[in-house]
């Protein structure tokens, strides 16, 4: 189905480390893999986009992960001046969206990314679903459950790269399975709570719970900090981010920052 969205990028969407199953499989058209179901959306130009699915799914399903409904436009009147380091990043970055995704997958995706490269983390993922996702179609398969990781052979998760994180992917999946942490319900919790249930969980500290809040919650104040964002910080930001400027929505200027900054580096 065809539907016209203002002010969305995919291109910088699919491409600014939120998710590790979201790919370009031609020019302008990419491929997502999410809530057990696999999807191309194409770019048509104009802010018309192509979505392989119907219109019950794309409601249901693909409006809330792409958050759709959200206006990003308001940001513009939140800018300092337009010279400003925060000014060119949403120039830039502007048309990416922060995703809603499913917090299982969410978490340990985020788990597997400390100290790895965004190429490497998808293949672990691929690696993962590979090995114990249930089939989606004849050749993709979709995230495990927890279950499923929770009962896995560490040898079995370590054969998917994992490293010193099976532990952590072992060890949270079995909490998660046993209900100890139930991640549906603790997303009514207020974001200090959020992240204080996140962080019981093994291999999640301050910096990987704050993912987990922004792109499976979407608590957009959430602010990830990363090697990326600590060098912005630093170049650009002496006296500190200017969080009460934006509140409500820190999160999403963390991620301008974060491509643009990859950007000026030669990343993307």
């Amino acid at each position: 189905m065809r539907v016209h969205i203002p002010d969305f990028n995919i291109n910088l969407t699919a491409n600014s480390g939120q998710s590790f199953r979201f790919n370009e499989r031609k020019p302008r058209c990419f491929e997502v893999i999410a809530f057990r179901r696999c999807m191309l959306i194409e770019d048509l130009g104009d802010h018309w986009f192509d979505f392989s699915c119907s219109e019950e799914e794309f409601d249901h399903i693909w409006k809330g992960y792409f958050d759709i409904k959200r206006d990003y436009t308001f940001l513009e009147t939140m800018l300092p001046h337009p010279d400003s380091f925060i000014s060119k990043a949403y120039a830039f970055a502007k048309g990416l969206r922060i995703l809603c995704q499913d917090p299982f997958e969410t978490v340990i995706a985020f788990i597997i990314s400390q100290r790895k490269s965004i190429p490497a983390i998808k293949r672990c993922i691929e690696q993962l679903a590979h090995r114990f996702g249930e089939a989606i179609d004849a050749h993709h398969n979709a995230f495990p459950t927890p279950e499923a990781l929770a009962s896995a052979e560490e040898s079995e998760l370590a054969a998917c790269g994992l490293g010193y994180r099976v532990k952590y992917v072992k060890g949270t999946s079995a909490m998660i399975a046993s209900g100890e942490i139930d991640l549906n319900a603790i997303s009514g919790l207020c974001d200090e709570q959020l992240e204080s249930e996140l962080m019981k969980l093994p291999g999640i500290g301050k910096k990987v719970a704050a993912c987990i809040m922004l792109f499976a919650y979407q608590r957009m104040d959430s602010f990830p900090v990363d090697v990326w964002i600590a060098r912005v910080i630093d170049s650009e930001f002496k006296e500190g981010f200017p969080f009460e400027q934006f509140a409500g929505h820190s999160g999403i200027i963390q991620q301008y920052l974060f491509c643009y900054a990859r950007h000026l580096a030669g990343r993307q």
